[in-house]
């Protein structure tokens, strides 16, 4: 089926920026992309096309950008990728799609080896049996984190990488896509270049590294940061001197990607704004952490890892007074989006990259999906200059509901 998009004003890469035009999807692959200030006949172009189609999207000026890649998504409406079913993984991905979502990576928390193996058979399992899957893959989040930096981990769970642990996880290596440890553990600086050699992401995080520790880190080939700025080491006083961390570490070493929740809770707009100038859009990515509160309504609560855990406020939250703390977010991909834009004061067309462009990139996928351009995949987003949610399609297939 061709399906024409029209009256659309089109998220291009940055470089190109914010065009009107329409685009042109068949076979689940953009067939064609037409500007308005390029061509001179313009409308007699669009008409043509128009007739030779079977279906006809009027986006009636709505922004059309690419679909957008969730790096770190944990659940929504009380599931979770820990259940390791299908119908959680349906729900989880069909409620981010609402929310702009065509390709997650879904991520675990710290468990104990035989729930975490559970994760990774079910999700090989979903992809093999799910037409084009919007499952890119699983993020192993822990259990190898520092005990003082484990926010919504439960400490009992926490415990240093060993040989045959890793040697157990990584035969299910072609669904494992990233794994966050804490590069000073002891024997973490080994898995780190395994799976460098397997094609596997290292991300730092959950991690009281010193600059020097997470230096060595990223020379042994961690190429990311998770949740900048949360649940890592940072400027503090030691013996009266100041010494910087992790998020320091991070921020200033070239091709290190620096993963930012842009939910107005995790980060204020000028830490965001920060890392922006720091990093450029080229180095920053978006993502949710949304666990199994995204979704329910104010007071609900869902199980985190083995933790009870509330939705209060626009957030998701463990313990109670003192103790409170964050356990994820409640938000969606477009959310952050609007926040790097309204709060942090992001250009539209560098958020909506740090949410397409950078992480198909980072998952070795930007030949095939991330940007609109000819020939990728037709993974598409309308949404409204208030940036609410118009239509989602995967493939060119229209997925979910208009979320408003």
């Amino acid at each position: 089926m061709r399906k024409l998009f029209k009256n659309a004003r089109l998220i291009t890469p940055p470089e190109r920026g914010i065009r009107d035009g329409y685009l042109i999807v068949q076979g689940g692959v953009i067939e064609t992309l037409k500007f308005r200030d390029v061509h001179p006949d313009y409308l007699v172009m669009l008409e043509e096309e128009g007739r030779r189609c079977d279906e006809i999207i009027d986006c009636e000026d709505d922004y059309l950008s690419p679909g957008f890649i969730d790096l770190h998504c944990h659940g929504a409406l009380g599931r979770d990728t820990m259940d390791a079913t299908k119908l959680s993984f349906d729900s989880i991905l069909n409620y981010h799609a609402t929310r702009g979502t065509t390709l997650a990576v879904l991520s675990t928390v710290s468990a104990t080896l035989e729930e975490m193996e559970g994760v990774l058979i079910a999700a090989e399992d979903y992809q093999k049996s799910t037409v084009q899957a919007r499952l890119a893959g699983i993020h192993l989040e822990g259990p190898y984190f520092s005990p003082g930096q484990r926010g919504a981990h439960r400490r009992d769970l926490l415990r240093n990488p060993t040989p045959l642990e890793s040697q157990k996880l990584l035969s299910h290596m072609g669904v494992i896509l990233r794994m966050t440890l804490a590069p000073e553990l002891p024997g973490a600086l080994e898995l780190i270049r395994e799976l460098v050699t397997l094609g596997i992401s290292a991300s730092a995080g959950h991690s009281n590294a010193t600059e020097e520790e997470a230096r060595s880190g990223f020379e042994a080939g961690i190429t990311q940061v998770t949740h900048l700025y949360n649940c890592m080491s940072s400027l503090q006083r030691v013996d009266g001197k100041r010494i910087t961390g992790l998020a320091e570490a991070a921020l200033t070493t070239p091709g290190v990607l620096c993963e930012v929740i842009a939910d107005g809770f995790h980060l204020p707009p000028v830490l965001l704004r920060l890392a922006w100038f720091a990093k450029g859009w080229e180095e920053m990515a978006i993502v949710s952490d949304a666990t199994g509160g995204a979704g329910l309504a104010e007071g609900e609560t869902f199980e985190l890892g083995g933790l009870t855990c509330r939705t209060e406020k626009g957030a998701a939250w463990t313990g109670e007074g003192e103790g409170a703390r964050l356990a994820g977010s409640t938000i969606g991909m477009i959310d952050g989006v609007k926040v790097m834009v309204e709060q942090a004061g992001v250009p539209l067309v560098e958020a909506v990259a740090m949410a397409s462009i950078v992480p198909a990139r980072a998952l070795g996928y930007l030949e095939k999906t991330g940007s609109l351009e000819l020939g990728k995949s037709a993974d598409l987003l309308r949404f409204s200059p208030n940036l609410q949610v118009m239509g989602v399609w995967s493939h060119g297939v229209k997925i979910g509901q208009s979320c408003t």
